[in-house]
């Protein structure tokens, strides 16, 4: 692939790297067709969701894209097996390439098409949501969901590039920048005081209404990414820092179906359980506690589910990828900046967890 701009940030890892562009204006400046024109006559395929269609479908090249629903159910088999069948009838081959344009779950079946279609096909990621920005468009997992839970099916695969484009930003709705900054809110509380005190600085409003600073919000998240996974790209060891939530917020999405809350609300959730505790424990001052409870209130981050269904929930955690034997593998939360990790009973983490959300409730 080639492309004529020196990348905003260059990902290196042990097998290789590459680059991620952050600008303003790529999709407008023509970026996705200019990709295909400079494929080196690779025959290549736009995967994007109906939503992200309907709004850049003048800078789409119409014979190229396969377009799928919108939302979590695309992460499923079926879809999975709809998309690679398609591929197979356009006789793609293994010099072919996807490019991934949507959010987290058109990146995350899009890259899990490209790491199985052939044994592997090259593949480029161009995140539209905020979520995918910061999160989910590096590092290369990409996965699939069963019945059972979030991201079960699943492979490490790099993209050949990764392009973020803020202005995107602009066209999305309040609810997706709140499920976005979830992520930057992990970032921040869990690895870089800079950017805590840029969220506490700041606010969604400001945030939605300016596209520099929103730049610059996203390439420090960018950056704490790159660093973290090139010490550890197939998330042996400090990788793990980053599922700071994600164990309870997988489980509390599965719960509801992905419909009551987003990737970014469950994991807000499932970070400020562990925040709280570590206020409980001493391991918080009342001073930072407080910080982070205004910063979630400055982001309209929830903090707790209903603590009726508190069982089922933990129930679907017991589950989780991360789990041993009778007991569960977590990251704990110690103080801004500070993560480590955690083994604990799964019975006294529910316990701890339901009397948290009692409080939640009575707080109401």
């Amino acid at each position: 692939m080639k492309f004529n701009q020196t990348p905003t940030i260059t990902l290196e890892l042990k097998q290789g790297s590459y680059p991620i562009y952050i600008e303003n204006q790529l999709i407008k400046n023509g970026l996705i067709k200019a990709l295909i024109s400079e494929s080196d006559n690779k025959e290549t395929i736009v995967i994007t969701d109906e939503m992200v269609y309907r709004i850049y479908e003048a800078f789409l090249p119409k014979e190229r894209v396969i377009i799928v629903p919108e939302g979590e159910a695309s992460k499923q088999i079926n879809i999975y097996t709809e998309v690679v069948e398609r591929l197979a009838v356009l006789n793609l081959n293994r010099q072919s390439q996807i490019i991934a344009f949507g959010g987290g779950v058109v990146g995350d079946l899009a890259g899990f098409v490209a790491a199985t279609f052939m044994r592997g096909i090259s593949y480029i990621q161009i995140p539209t949501s905020l979520m995918a920005m910061v999160d989910s468009s590096i590092g290369g997992k990409v996965a699939l969901n069963l019945n059972h839970g979030k991201n079960l099916i699943g492979s490490f695969y790099q993209p050949d590039a990764v392009f973020i484009d803020p202005s995107l930003l602009m066209t999305l709705n309040r609810e997706e920048w709140i499920n976005g900054m979830a992520e930057v809110v992990k970032y921040a509380v869990g690895f870089d005081r800079q950017l805590y005190k840029f969220l506490i600085e700041n606010t969604l409003d400001t945030l939605m209404a300016n596209e520099v600073i929103t730049r610059q919000m996203i390439t420090a998240c960018v950056m704490i990414k790159c660093e973290i996974v090139s010490q550890d790209e197939l998330d042996k060891g400090i990788r793990n820092y980053l599922n700071f939530g994600h164990t309870i917020g997988h489980a509390i999405e599965t719960y509801y179906n992905y419909i009551t809350y987003k990737h970014g609300e469950a994991v807000a959730i499932g970070m400020y359980l562990k925040i709280k505790l570590a206020f409980e424990l001493n391991l918080l001052s009342q001073e930072a506690f407080d910080e982070i409870s205004d910063i979630y209130k400055r982001y309209q981050l929830p903090t707790h589910f209903d603590k009726n269904d508190a069982d089922a929930v933990f129930e679907l955690m017991a589950r989780d990828k991360k789990r041993v034997t009778d007991e569960v593998d977590w990251i704990r939360f110690e103080g801004v900046g500070k993560l480590g990790k955690g083994r604990d009973h799964l019975g006294w983490l529910m316990t701890t967890f339901k009397g948290i959300l009692n409080e939640g409730a009575k707080d109401e």
